[in-house]
């Protein structure tokens, strides 16, 4: 009798530690398609780019190169871009969103942050 007595006037008790295991299975908790991250990649710039640190470009796939546009006029260009940006950039529209990180001005170049 003490036993049962005891089982039935406890209250419950269940295990926690995985009582989130289903919000760690979200698609959320990573990047569920890791093309779609942003990516810095090195561009020869124009000689008569007139960029500066922080500027929202426009990045545009033509052929086998990406095109950096400032306004009317390119400013730049990747000539050998990474084949899963390329991709990602294709399935986009072939035209996204670029932001210059920082300009290299020894070298005649710049660190495009594109995502």
């Amino acid at each position: 009798m003490g036993l049962d007595f005891i089982r039935r006037a406890a209250p419950s008790f269940a295990k926690s530690w995985n009582r989130n295991k289903d919000m760690l299975a979200e698609p959320t908790l990573f990047t569920r398609y890791p093309e779609c991250r942003t990516r810095t990649a090195i561009a020869d710039l124009a000689q008569n780019a007139d960029l500066s640190e922080g500027e929202n470009i426009i990045v545009c796939a033509k052929d086998s190169k990406l095109i950096l546009v400032s306004g009317n006029t390119q400013v730049g260009i990747i000539e050998q871009p990474p084949s899963d940006l390329k991709s990602a950039i294709h399935n986009e529209g072939d035209c996204v969103l670029g932001y210059v990180r920082r300009i290299n001005p020894l070298s005649g170049t710049a660190d495009v942050e594109i995502g």
